[in-house]
């Protein structure tokens, strides 16, 4: 959480106009989640699970490329993943902290998550953000936890079944006590 408290700083160091990247080499299947090969690799020489590499591509600014047989570069893809200062400010408004229920982290400690994830063609716009911090933002990546838009426009948790039968949506009132359950 630090280091993404610390990236999004506005002095850090620049090299040719950019902050410091960090690139992760990995197949499009292991990206997906559905690949089994060689570990990814940071910064093209050292190994991470697949997971590490999908929680680091999920609020990262992110280009994906196509490389050939000889590591030539076949194609550059869409590179708006992340959410803009504008849209990071709505969220904050709108979320306030952690939408992950009863969760204490203030928005500053948060990640944009897209519900529908970016690489299955979600839009990085406000009806598919919500923030969660580090350690929520991992489980929901990692377990049977979902988040969903709900009709007012406000993100929702869909527990796992064998957590809640029902799936019941869950909001975070830790920020928005007053608030009236509309699931």
């Amino acid at each position: 959480e630090l280091l993404d408290f610390t990236q999004r700083a506005a002095d850090l160091p620049t090299e040719a106009g950019e902050k410091p990247v960090l690139m992760v080499t990995m197949t499009l299947d292991d990206l997906c989640g559905s690949g089994d090969t060689a570990p990814p690799l940071l910064n093209g020489d050292i190994p991470v699970s697949a997971e590490e590499a999908r929680l680091l591509a999920c609020d990262s600014r992110v280009i994906p490329a196509v490389l050939g047989s000889k590591g030539e570069v076949l194609d550059l893809g869409r590179e708006e993943r992340t959410a803009s200062r504008a849209q990071r400010r709505a969220l904050h408004l709108r979320d306030r902290g952690c939408v992950f229920p009863s969760c204490t982290r203030p928005a500053h400690w948060t990640q944009a998550h897209h519900i529908r994830e970016w690489i299955d063609g979600g839009p990085t716009d406000l009806r598919n953000l919500a923030l969660l911090c580090g350690q929520h933002h991992r489980l929901i990546h990692a377990s049977d936890w979902s988040i969903r838009m709900a009709a007012d426009g406000k993100p929702e948790c869909i527990p796992p079944p064998w957590l809640d039968a029902t799936r019941a949506p869950r909001r975070n009132r830790t920020f928005a006590p007053l608030e009236l359950d509309t699931g």
